[in-house]
């Protein structure tokens, strides 16, 4: 069994607002074995003196699609190679921006986690969702009001990220085929969506309780959960309520709905740079006033939220929510955005222990401690006090570790020579 000792690390252990100086990591296998100050035998591990720098657990990305090749998630008419390869690339920027694990919500499934697991390809620990559960005509139904069926001439939503299902059964069965294939969570649409707003009736809320609540058992069924794509206030409650455990966006939530996700004890996942890419990108793309304006409301609504979830201390995690390689280029911007309405210590922490939590992995993951995976970061300078150093990671994060395996080292290289 490989092994490796950091030695004279300056190591961010949990929530703290402070490192911890000058301490020793043991690896072995894919694990950490121990962490300790001062001197650790180490047999016949290979030795990695950090030089002061700071050891981080690699960051958790919560809502990730790895699956789309532009803004737009209706990519059916590209190819499988075309999909196939622009996962590929997303995977490997996202490991070498510093983020060791991916929740993907909706589009990836078991070819992509196969290829990962036996290293042919390079990138992030993945759980994914497979296809999203939509209902006709809800957030992830992509088809103009002239489509019926899609190009293979069956009812679908025009989209590789979903699955159209109606009524209890409906869902039950879509959910469990889902999770026979291999999904680690479950993803549904409850409301509609405010970039891409439907020709007909945007809606408030989506699927009937006893269509959401039939979702969540089969999840539990499975030792799993349910993460749901919803922004009303409505839309929220209705999953509170059905047992959903991950709220995505959410931005039009209430205080009193906000209080309700504590209690119910789910976890909140605002996806802020999403919608500021997609605004930034708008003239590109040819996005209307219509939905510039929605997503500039969206972006102030769900940070007028943000300070409540902080006081009533609901979990908050960190996901991006960004298509396509071009947008992934933002996806550690949202540190940056968050730097607006929190500390470097709270956000860190949303994406590694909470996000860890929210994926059912806490003690495994997010954490450098004994008997967590080995997927860390070597960082040249403390986030805990200048979190914009992560912003440049081909330039500052002088190691990357995955599963106990370097995936990236240049400490021994001039910082100036890692790029930009």
């Amino acid at each position: 069994m490989e092994s490796t000792l950091f030695v004279n690390a300056s190591v961010i252990l949990g929530a703290r607002a402070q490192a911890e100086r000058e301490v020793c990591v043991l690896i072995e296998g894919d694990r950490i074995r121990e962490v300790t100050r001062g001197h650790l035998a180490h047999g016949g591990a290979r030795v990695i003196d950090v030089g002061g720098k700071t050891l981080m657990p690699g960051l958790i990305d919560a809502h990730a699609h790895i699956t789309g090749l532009s803004l737009s998630p209706r990519n059916r008419a590209n190819s499988e190679a075309e999909i196939s390869a622009a996962a590929t690339e997303y995977l490997h920027n996202s490991l070498m921006d510093g983020f060791t694990t991916l929740r993907e919500a909706g589009g990836a499934d078991y070819a992509i986690a196969r290829l990962l697991d036996e290293g042919k390809i390079i990138g992030p620990r993945l759980f994914y969702s497979g296809r999203a559960l939509t209902q006709t005509g809800g957030g992830a139904d992509f088809r103009t009001p002239g489509e019926v069926t899609d190009p293979c001439g069956s009812i679908g939503p025009y989209s590789v990220m979903s699955v159209i299902a109606d009524g209890v059964t409906d869902v039950r069965r879509a959910a469990r085929e889902e999770l026979r294939k291999g999904a680690t969570q479950i993803k549904l649409f409850a409301s509609g969506g405010v970039v891409f707003p439907s020709s007909g009736h945007s809606t408030r809320y989506e699927y009937s309780e006893a269509e959401l609540a039939a979702i969540v058992e089969e999840a539990q069924a499975r030792g799993t959960y349910a993460m749901a794509h919803v922004y009303s206030d409505e839309g929220v409650r209705r999953c509170l309520n059905a047992g959903v455990r991950s709220i995505e966006h959410g931005n039009f939530m209430s205080a009193e709905t906000m209080a309700r996700l504590r209690d119910h004890g789910a976890f909140w996942d605002p996806t802020f740079i999403s919608l500021i890419q997609r605004v930034e990108s708008s003239q590109q793309h040819g996005l209307s006033d219509q939905i510039v304006g929605n997503l500039t409301h969206t972006i102030t609504k769900g940070q007028e939220i943000y300070a409540r979830a902080k006081e009533l201390k609901v979990p908050i995690c960190l996901g991006t929510d960004l298509w396509g390689p071009e947008a992934q280029r933002s996806q550690i911007r949202e540190l940056e955005v968050r730097l607006q309405l929190d500390s470097p210590d709270s956000i860190l922490a949303s994406a590694t222990i909470v996000n860890a939590e929210l994926l059912m992995q806490k003690g495994e993951l997010g954490v450098i401690a004994p008997g967590a995976y080995a997927d860390l970061l070597v960082v040249d300078g403390d986030p805990l006090s200048d979190l914009k150093i992560l912003l440049k990671p081909r330039q500052n994060l002088r190691l990357i570790m995955k599963a106990g395996r370097i995936v990236k080292n240049s400490l021994d290289e001039p910082t100036a020579s890692v790029g930009r």
